[in-house]
Formats: C-alpha cells, structure tokens, sequence
C-alpha cells in the first residue's frame, strides 16, 4: 500500500540508533505514523516538529506502521530559533494535535487550520490570536466547540461575560452574576474583534475545555503549560 500526501510533522521520537518514529498531520489521511531512516552523519531532513513536507508513506499491509518518504516544505522552526514564544507556540500547538486526534482520521479543514498558523509565526503579529483560534477550533471539529452566540440562560446575544464550565455556552452578565464565581470569563474579542484580545484569559478558558473533554489523565502537553507562563509573564 501506498500513498502521498501534504503533511505536518507534529512528533518524532528516536528508534534505535539510525531510525525515527514521525507522526504527520496529513491534509487527506490525517494523524499518520510511520518510520524514517535517518544515517548517523548528519541528516539534511529537517524533521522538527511544525515543518511542512510533501510525504510519501508505504507498508505492506494497511494496519504496519509503514514507513515515510519526506521532501521537506517549509521549515518553520529554524526560522524561529531566537523567537522564544512562537517557537514555544509552534511546539504547543504540535503536541495538542498529536495528543487529542485520533488516529488516521482525516480533519482537512482543521489540517489547513494548523498550516495556516504555522505560517502565521513567521509573518503574522497577531500569531497569539490564532494560535488561540486554532485550539478553539481543535475543540469544534472534535466535537466540543463553545456557544457564544447568545445567553444559555435568557437567549439574549447582549452583554455576555460569562462562559459555563460545564457546557461551554455563554451567559449574561446579568444571568451570570449570582454564580460568577463558579463561571468562567469570557474573553471580549471573542464576541468583538475591536476589543481588547485578552490572551491569558482566552488559554485559561481553552485550558479548562481541552482538560476536560480531549487531555485524558495524563493531562495538558508540559510545553503547552509552558506557553501560558511565558505568555502571563510578557504580556
């Protein structure tokens, strides 16, 4: 069996001494593992997390592991060695992806997503707001998007403050008030993209969503834990 593909690396772990377990976000196949050959002299494959390939994976059968032919893209990364907090971003939203997709599934519209923001690093001053948009959009197409379109309580689309931790649908300061201090805030821009774009609430509210109906028990990626303390210390 064979086929090719747009891909994303978003892990690699060592198997040996000359070969590499890759896991790709693939546009057609989606989350895809396979082996990679890599001689001990020094590889010319940038095979970093977030770079972009056109992959080539082959096996005998379709359940083998199978193994990669990669022809490297776009290597974000090494464009972002001395960018501490987009690299950290890159590497974040790499492992959320690898940890909360299924296995050989294909997402294309959240792949396109995921390309889009890892493009955006590099070029975009506003990357946070998309890294942000991108792990609301992990949520949706896995099947636990939020509702802020209107109150859960009252039906009303104005003055909403408050997301339920529960449900994740927004709430009226007014509706909210009595148990605000069991609800979560809901960050401005995401109802006015005028707004201030408070980023360390919009990852405490993504946080919350992502522990609760993707992490599992072994919990949030560390580097993503990493991102929030950087983001809550320079912004």
């Amino acid at each position: 069996m064979k086929w090719s593909d747009h891909g994303i690396i978003l892990l690699t772990r060592p198997l040996g001494e000359n070969s590499r377990i890759l896991t790709l976000f693939t546009s057609n196949y989606g989350r895809h593992a396979g082996l990679i050959k890599v001689p001990k002299a020094r590889s010319r494959l940038n095979i970093e997390p977030g770079t972009l390939v056109e992959a080539t994976w082959y096996a005998r059968l379709p359940e083998h592991l199978g193994q990669w032919n990669l022809e490297i893209v776009s290597a974000i990364g090494s464009k972002l060695l001395s960018l501490p907090l987009p690299l950290t971003a890159l590497s974040s939203a790499c492992n959320l992806t690898d940890q909360c997709l299924p296995e050989r599934h294909p997402y294309p519209k959240l792949y396109h997503l995921l390309k889009e923001l890892i493009e955006s690093f590099a070029h975009t001053p506003d990357w946070l707001v998309s890294y942000v948009n991108y792990e609301l959009a992990l949520l949706k197409h896995l099947g636990f998007g939020l509702d802020l379109s209107v109150c859960a309580a009252t039906g009303q689309k104005e003055d909403l403050a408050y997301i339920s931790p529960k449900t994740g649908r927004a709430v009226s300061r007014e509706a909210g008030k009595p148990y605000k201090t069991q609800l979560l805030p809901l960050p401005h821009y995401w109802i006015d993209e005028t707004a201030v774009r408070d980023i360390r609430t919009a990852l405490m509210v993504t946080s919350h969503f992502l522990n609760q109906h993707l992490a599992g028990q072994q919990g949030l990626p560390t580097i993503r834990q990493r991102l929030v303390e950087m983001v809550t210390r320079t912004l």
